[in-house]
């Protein structure tokens, strides 16, 4: 199950690398991730969908295989990511908003603890935080440089993990 995992998570991170270079040639730093959506237009409309469903999966997939148990943890911050996909549309309805944000926050929350609840990593959920607060606090563009601070942590802490337990 190590390869499905390794092979999982590298998938994630190479759609979302490609996403997001894509949009930074194209239109620019954005906001955030999430309001890239907005930005693209038939036939890539759901390109953003698509890449938080990988994501979210991939780290589902992860919580499901990563210990000899299922990680809940991992497997509520995947399920987190991946809604913040379903509810991409999050500038239509204040409802949509409010679930694309608890999505996007407890999905990264949940991620962030896990390494400390499931792992014993109290020193990786306290570098993740610190740098999420460095990131929100001093960077131009908060929101997108806390999102990509965020996953790359998150990613780089799974694969770690992933290649150390299994």
């Amino acid at each position: 199950m190590k390869i499905v995992v390794i092979a999982s998570l590298f998938a994630a991170c190479i759609a979302l690398v490609l996403y997001v270079t894509s949009i930074i040639a194209v239109h620019g730093i954005r906001k955030s991730i999430s309001d890239s959506n907005y930005f693209l237009q038939k036939p890539f409309k759901l390109v953003f969908e698509m890449v938080m469903w990988i994501c979210g999966l991939s780290i589902v997939i992860t919580g499901l295989f990563i210990k000899e148990y299922a990680d809940w943890w991992i497997i509520g911050g995947g399920v987190g990511i991946l809604f913040v996909g379903v509810f991409s549309d999050f500038k239509k309805h204040i409802i949509i908003q409010i679930a694309h944000y608890i999505s996007a926050i407890g999905g990264f929350a949940l991620l962030g603890l896990s390494f400390y609840f499931s792992f014993g990593r109290l020193d990786y959920t306290i570098i993740i935080a610190v740098s999420a607060l460095i990131a929100s606090l001093f960077a131009k563009k908060r929101i997108w440089c806390l999102e990509l601070t965020m996953a790359i942590e998150v990613f780089a802490g799974l694969f770690y993990l992933a290649h150390l337990l299994m």
